[in-house]
């Protein structure tokens, strides 16, 4: 039998699948490949960061222009202790690099937190 908490996690996980980022059009009726929560300010849609590919993101790291995809996981459950990694991503965020972190803490709330690629330092936890 499966426990309440066990049962909330596969509910949540389900949720998170179900609403994954779909393209969108503008008032303008431009195509805008993903939103940041809804609109921005001023009723205007903001673009979201594009995550690269695992290949883009061996090579980046490869290279040694940013912080190892482990280091920022460690970061990141180091920002939300008792949380289990969903997904890591890195993308770019406007003209800058940043892994994408996505935990689920022990209480069903998911997180995301957000680490400089480039020097490992955590920016936002929401």
């Amino acid at each position: 039998m499966r426990s309440a908490a066990s049962l909330l996690c596969a509910s949540v996980l389900a949720a998170l699948a179900a609403t994954a980022p779909f393209p969108v059009a503008g008032a303008d009726g431009k195509p805008i490949v993903e939103t940041r929560g809804g609109e921005g300010r001023g009723g205007e849609h903001r673009p979201v960061e594009s995550c690269l590919s695992s290949g883009d993101t061996l090579e980046i790291v490869s290279a040694k222009q940013v912080v190892a995809p482990g280091a920022a996981i460690v970061l990141a459950r180091e920002a939300v202790p008792n949380a289990d990694v969903l997904r890591a991503s890195l993308c770019r965020d406007e003209d800058e690099l940043v892994y994408r972190i996505t935990v689920l803490r022990h209480d069903g709330r998911v997180v995301r937190v957000t680490v400089d690629a480039p020097s490992g330092k955590v920016k936002t936890v929401h």
